[in-house]
């Protein structure tokens, strides 16, 4: 017992170590435990509210088109059809709620681990450098993936319940699958882009600011260009963000105004997939190299 200033008294109740007793799990759930921590994170779980307003505006602006057409239907019989250009058309939104997650919530994940030490931690653990990359990696794409995919899967189902959908099992089967394939491709590109940034800027402000910069001016530059300056639809190349967009609306198999040399409908789809996985897996393997060879602060 010791006496401190003031008056007050410290109490040593044990000492010693205690053996640790309980569930001993394999290396490789510490893969999945920081996964399911990190979608935590990015929800703003056991955290302040004003940690979870960037992840309620986000599914906000992607959903509350969904919503309100889901009401509409449900008020005006002679709503219309659910057709694929109503889903392609509403992609557009989907995208403008992605870019605001991928912006803020990516930096604000990967750059607090690096900034605060908790990056050491982690890799002090079974958790290899690559198992970090991927674990945090598929919890930015888990969330962009569902933030696309359930508002377009609600409205298949409510439409195809009230009699204006897909008609038939294999028909909504159809329809199902073209909305995953769409999911997927809306989230890979910009997921990849974030994470490569958050790798190469070490502070979160300016990586928020550089994400922002890769997803958004790339689009003005390449559709100046297309419009203004004659030039041909594959430059759109350049602009990872606008090649995801066409991957997904391509992936509900509407006709191309393929006629029209100054519309990214023109550019071949084989090219424009082919395009989405070069820029995937260039991200990538920036962002594994990089963490790879990073200096981890302790």
């Amino acid at each position: 017992m010791s006496s401190l200033t003031g008056g007050q008294q410290a109490h040593i109740f044990e000492g010693g170590f205690r053996p640790y007793e309980g569930p001993r799990l394999a290396p490789q759930r510490s893969f999945a435990s920081l996964y399911s921590y990190s979608l935590g994170r990015l929800l703003g779980r056991k955290r302040r509210f004003r940690s979870k307003l960037i992840g309620i505006a986000a599914f906000f602006v992607a959903w509350i088109g969904a919503i309100v057409q889901i009401f509409l239907a449900g008020l005006l019989s002679e709503f219309g059809d659910l057709g694929f250009d109503t889903v392609r058309e509403y992609y557009t939104q989907v995208g403008v709620g992605m870019v605001l997650f991928t912006v803020v919530a990516t930096p604000m994940l990967l750059n607090s681990d690096r900034r605060s030490g908790l990056l050491s931690l982690y890799l002090a653990s079974p958790l290899s450098r690559r198992g970090y990359v991927n674990a945090q990696t598929s919890a930015v794409f888990s969330l962009l993936i569902a933030m696309s995919l359930a508002p377009v899967l609600a409205l298949g189902i409510v439409y195809t319940s009230l009699g204006w959908g897909p008609g038939g099992a294999g028909d909504f089967f159809v329809f199902l699958l073209r909305t995953v394939a769409a999911a997927l491709a809306l989230a890979a590109v910009p997921t990849a882009l974030a994470v490569a940034v958050c790798s190469l800027v070490r502070r979160t402000g300016m990586a928020i600011v550089v994400i922002a910069l890769c997803l958004l001016v790339p689009a003005g530059v390449t559709t100046l260009l297309i419009e203004q300056a004659g030039v041909a639809s594959e430059i759109a190349a350049l602009d990872p963000l606008r090649m995801s967009r066409a991957l997904a609306k391509r992936s509900h198999a509407l006709a191309l105004d393929d006629f029209n040399p100054g519309s990214i409908d023109a550019v071949a789809t084989w090219a424009v997939v082919l395009v989405n996985l070069a820029w995937a897996g260039l991200l990538s393997v920036i962002a594994h190299l990089r963490y790879g060879r990073m200096e981890v602060e302790r």
